[in-house]
């Protein structure tokens, strides 16, 4: 309702210039004495009232059937209170009670808009049998004058009428595709965001139920240790599935402690750069072997942010897909300005079908076979696109896979941190 009310302001104004400027060629065309005493303040009164009505819609006011109702009724008043000082039935402008109808039709409930219409229709009868006739300069050729004003005037409300039915129309057609496209996309979110729920609630349970098997196998790790002192080789197996283990509690417990925290109060203030980089840092110690090329560059001083638990492991997800995926090198680039964060990964590996890039992220579907569930790259499409960022997948001319992750700072900025 406030996109059509704001479409018949527009529409009212353009209106007003318009039969300002028809009377005007026609009166001096013609030789025709215009009541301008009348014509005037009528114009001037619906400019005035539209400027109001306009404030009035930026406020967020009386934007309901009523109000609507009512700038249809200022519209046939005022178009009658012209018609009626301007010759009547026979002035050309009347075609233009057509334009109440048409907006009525498109904003208001079935009796609304058939109350418009009788209105109307109501009003041209009237002026049918009541007008003061437009008054002429000059008696010769009175009748051939009257025929050549009338078609002319006939013409040029038609012409007014046609442009302003076929852009409201226009207008009000975009408006529903972009509504039905909005409407699309918010189904979609609302159908990711159920998915994440559900995994969410599968990883509780998941974690829960793993707490006890992790910690009978950290046990019976400890005593094979013991046990294999005297034996270097499967010793140093043993540590290394001690390892293993050590670090799935960890990362249930920092699951467990992370859960049900909101971004502003888990995040920790930092700058993009400290953010970016810590990040980097920790994954590269987690590598091992792996030939790892980071590059942590921006303008400085970096802009302040607040990054929540869920936005870095959503970038470790994307890191750790692109370790799992290469042959032995990754190049990680960070990059910032005033208003975005970059990230972009690239692997050696054997890069990703364009079929399955189109999925990943979007779907579960996972390239790693029994080694991976999708769930990662899933995950952090879906943590991204709640912040307003995106990740994009490409194949470079050397082969592998890029993954490009863009992210507004407007969602992470700190309260007070200029944007």
């Amino acid at each position: 309702m406030p996109i059509i009310l704001k479409y018949l302001l527009q529409l009212r104004l353009l209106l007003i210039c318009a039969q300002a400027l028809g009377l005007a060629f026609i009166g001096a065309r013609f030789d025709l004495a215009v009541p301008w005493g009348i014509v005037v303040p009528v114009l001037g009164a619906m400019a005035i009232y539209t400027a109001w009505s306009w404030l009035r819609l930026d406020a967020g006011r009386d934007t309901g059937t009523a109000e609507f109702a009512r700038q249809c009724a200022a519209d046939l008043s005022a178009l009658t209170v012209l018609i009626y000082f301007t010759g009547g039935s026979v002035n050309p402008f009347i075609s233009l009670f057509l334009l109440p109808i048409v907006f009525a039709a498109a904003a208001l409930p079935m009796r609304a808009s058939v109350g418009i219409a009788i209105a109307a229709v109501a009003c041209y009868t009237l002026l049918m049998f009541f007008s003061v006739p437009i008054g002429g300069g000059h008696d010769h050729g009175a009748h051939g004058r009257a025929v050549e004003l009338h078609l002319w005037g006939m013409w040029y409300g038609f012409v007014l009428s046609a442009g302003c039915i076929a852009y409201f129309v226009a207008r009000i057609a975009t408006t529903l595709r972009d509504h039905d496209r909005a409407l699309a996309r918010a189904r979609e979110r609302a159908l990711e965001a159920e998915r994440i729920v559900a995994l969410g609630t599968l990883a509780a349970g998941t974690a829960h139920e793993l707490g006890t098997p992790l910690a009978t196998m950290a046990i019976l790790a400890k005593d094979l240790d013991t046990d294999l002192a005297e034996q270097p080789v499967l010793r140093a197996s043993v540590v290394t599935l001690r390892e293993q283990i050590a670090r799935c509690k960890e990362s249930l417990a920092r699951l467990a402690a992370d859960a049900g925290e909101l971004p502003a109060d888990s995040g920790r203030p930092s700058t993009a750069d400290e953010f970016l980089g810590g990040l980097l840092a920790e994954w590269r110690r987690e590598q091992g072997d792996l030939d790892v090329t980071i590059e942590v560059a921006g303008p400085q001083p970096a802009p302040r942010i607040l990054a929540d638990r869920t936005l870095q492991q959503a970038l470790f997800n994307v890191l750790n897909n692109a370790a799992d995926a290469s042959s032995r090198h990754v190049e990680a680039r960070a990059a910032w300005d005033e208003r975005t964060m970059w990230l972009d990964v690239r692997d050696d590996g054997p890069g990703i079908d364009r079929a399955v890039r189109e999925q990943v992220g979007r779907h579960i579907v996972s390239t790693k076979g029994e080694r991976g569930l999708g769930i990662g790259l899933y995950l952090a499409h879906g943590v991204l696109s709640r912040l307003g960022g995106r990740v994009e997948f490409g194949t470079p001319p050397g082969g592998g896979t890029v993954v490009h992750v863009e992210i507004p700072l407007a969602a992470l900025r700190m309260s007070g941190t200029p944007a």
